[in-house]
């Protein structure tokens, strides 16, 4: 089997092998195997390959690596649960104040609400915004347009 296609073999497996490990760093050794195929190409012996190779793979983890974890970071995960809720805006459907509570409907769905301003009261059909949670009950303040 030629040498070249053993290091392009090789580089298609650890590629391969990347999808299933974290951290980006089988596929900086798979770019170098796919560098070495070069000097195999060439016909220079083992030794070329092999430092080809390293330096590929090296040039990799250092300059590609950072690069695709950066990229990686950028995706937003998506908020799911009460924290997803912060934020939105809501409809006050019953009175909420900071003494007594009040209720307010978020997107079909009511939920018990509190302000944390004292002798604050919200009325009814006003719109607030939600700006943090405790257990169930949404800590919400006057929305501003």
């Amino acid at each position: 089997m030629n040498a070249a296609l053993i290091w392009f073999i090789a580089s298609i497996l650890l590629f391969a092998a990347e999808i299933i490990t974290p951290g980006f760093v089988l596929a900086c050794f798979g770019a170098g195997a796919l560098v070495a195929c070069i000097p195999a190409l060439l016909g220079l012996g083992i030794v070329w390959q092999v430092v080809v190779f390293a330096l590929g793979s090296l040039l990799a983890l250092f300059l590609l690596r950072p690069l695709l974890q950066r990229l990686s970071k950028n995706k937003k995960t998506p908020t799911t649960g009460m924290d997803a809720l912060i934020g939105k805006k809501a409809r006050v459907v019953r009175e909420v104040s900071s003494r007594q509570g009040g209720r307010v409907a978020i997107d079909g769905d009511e939920w018990p609400a509190v302000v944390l301003a004292e002798d604050l009261e919200i009325p009814q059909d006003v719109f607030v915004k939600v700006v943090s949670y405790d257990s169930i009950v949404l800590v919400v303040e006057p929305f501003e347009s």
